[in-house]
């Protein structure tokens, strides 16, 4: 089962330092930017015949009021009409107001990220009336932009989300994915028709193995969900390697402290209830 934990800690990892940003002597901030060139996303990648390349940028801002990090896996290469998709996607996704005139600039983006978001914790605070945090308490927030899954037929990326602002006894996150076509460049809509009763089977089945449990009646002490209607998730399913994930957000099935559920149905399953749209890209082998 996945364990809850700090964006801090979440987005530790190794990279290839290319080029770093840090504030001058007497300043309250500081920044730390790295990058590095084509990143794969883990094993989960099969080599693609139609190349679709990205490049990591980590970057973290700390000031007086909070931190602010950000990673992305930002393409570089690949189809055009691919690229110009996932980049549009990820500025509508990182800026509340991301449009097309936004830099394509991924350094620019993450600086303008935290520094955006940095703004908006100051404002955040300076309405709770809260002048100053301590080292201990300070705001965090951040977000994880990442390919996981990349092939001839479909590109799939995954968000982390994370916001702890203070005083509270945990903060917030979200987890979820979403597939481009590779022939064409357009986001998939829903993947999955709808949740039936013979589906149902299939997804309880991921959830006793999410949980590590083996009884119907140890998933029903742990789901608050009605299991006689159970629900899709929050945000809807996706295209991997191996299947259609489905990544249920905290509270939509369970408790907070049990996490935000994930399971994968392969595609030899699943293929009966997958929407038109998801057949025409996965065609008629497995991807």
């Amino acid at each position: 089962m996945r364990k809850v934990l700090p964006f801090v800690l979440f987005v530790s990892l190794i990279l290839l330092p290319c080029c770093k940003g840090g504030a001058q002597k007497g300043d309250a901030s500081s920044d730390s930017l790295e990058h590095a060139p084509s990143a794969a996303a883990e094993a989960a990648i099969s080599p693609p015949p139609v190349s679709f390349r990205t490049d990591s940028f980590k970057y973290s801002l700390t000031g007086k009021m909070g931190r602010c990090d950000v990673y992305l896996d930002y393409p570089v290469d690949g189809p055009q009409q691919v690229v110009s998709s996932v980049r549009e996607w990820m500025k509508s996704t990182m800026f509340e107001n991301g449009t097309s005139t936004m830099t394509d600039d991924p350094m620019q983006l993450v600086r303008a990220y935290c520094q955006e978001r940095q703004a908006v914790l100051s404002k955040t605070l300076e309405q709770m009336d809260i002048a100053s945090v301590s080292k201990d308490d300070a705001p965090e927030e951040g977000i994880e932009i990442r390919l996981v899954c990349s092939n001839d037929r479909f590109v799939t990326y995954e968000v982390y989300r994370y916001s702890y602002i203070t005083h509270g006894a945990h903060g917030e996150y979200s987890d979820y994915g979403t597939t481009f076509s590779m022939a064409d460049g357009h986001r998939l809509g829903n993947v999955v028709r709808e949740m039936d009763e013979q589906l149902f089977v299939h997804v309880r089945e991921g959830l006793k193995s999410y949980f590590e449990i083996t009884s119907d009646e140890q998933l029903e002490a742990i789901c608050t969900a009605d299991l006689s209607l159970m629900p899709m998730p929050t945000f809807p399913p996706y295209l991997v390697r191996d299947g259609v994930r489905f990544h249920y957000s905290i509270y939509d099935v369970c408790p907070f402290d049990w996490g935000d559920p994930v399971l994968t149905i392969p595609y030899d399953v699943v293929r009966p209830y997958l929407t038109q749209e998801a057949l025409d890209v996965i065609g008629s082998k497995k991807p």
